[in-house]
């Protein structure tokens, strides 16, 4: 019914296939990050081309490209598919079992079809515009935590040196009774929103091209995305809160009251 996800799940196991055998294989971490970065690239241009030769295979006239260049390419009529080849490099690297593959399909700047693999887990999260989401093939929809009690809170942060000038506001989110995380991935973390695994996301100075493809799983379960303040245009800063609709509200109003009063 819907082939191009069909081709990106077959793409997208085998390039994950490939990164779960080079994550088994031995890699002395080395001090030096050049050699580090050099290993990384070698494993993400080769992931890339796995997956690329199955798709070129039934759709030859496609666009095919990695997710760093997506935003200097101009909108067209043509298929475009953007691959992350992977997410949590830094996991990756120091054999911690928690990054993915991803791949986003998108038409006139409109995104169709997003399908993110974790290939240690073998978790295979897909969703299709106006069609809802899936985990494994079983429909999920993001968490109904209404309270922050207990609540789990992930938080991304590009760079931690930035994490200063947003701590103005956040910490009175922080100082709440919630149980926070930061897994390393990106992807992964907005993918567990979408699936229910965890409640609340918070991510700081975020790279757009990075959290497009989590952004049609998070839509598509049901839940919501705003930047700090609860403002829909979230891509201009990217800083966003995402969560279910109830979560969501209290979390805005919470950091909107304890701002306000610390002016």
């Amino acid at each position: 019914m819907y082939p191009r996800l069909n081709i990106a799940i077959r793409a997208i196991r085998k390039g994950g296939n490939f990164l779960a055998q080079n994550y088994d294989k031995k890699y002395i971490f080395d001090q030096n990050s050049k050699k580090n970065i050099k290993y990384l690239k070698n494993i993400q241009n080769i992931t890339f081309n796995i997956i690329s030769e199955i798709i070129l295979k039934f759709y030859p006239t496609d666009t095919i490209i990695q997710e760093k260049i997506y935003h200097s390419l101009k909108t067209d009529q043509k298929m475009k598919w953007i691959i992350y080849p992977l997410d949590g490099k830094t996991n990756f690297l120091h054999k911690i079992p928690h990054f993915c593959v991803s791949i986003l399909i998108i038409k006139n700047n409109i995104k169709l079809i997003s399908v993110i693999y974790d290939p240690i887990k073998n978790d295979l999260f897909t969703a299709i515009k106006g069609k809802g989401a899936q985990l494994n093939g079983y429909r999920m929809r993001c968490s109904t935590q209404s309270l922050i009690y207990n609540s789990i809170i992930t938080i991304y942060v590009l760079k931690f040196l930035k994490i200063k000038k947003y701590l103005f506001f956040l910490s009175p989110l922080l100082q709440e009774n919630m149980n926070i995380r930061c897994s390393g991935s990106l992807i992964l973390d907005l993918a567990y929103l979408s699936s229910g695994k965890i409640d609340f996301f918070i991510g700081i100075n975020l790279k757009k091209n990075n959290f497009l493809v989590g952004e049609l799983q998070i839509q598509e379960s049901g839940a919501l995305i705003s930047d700090f303040f609860g403002n829909p245009n979230y891509n201009i800063k990217n800083n966003i809160f995402s969560s279910n609709e109830k979560l969501l509200r209290f979390m805005l109003q919470k950091n909107f009251l304890e701002s306000k009063e610390k002016k």
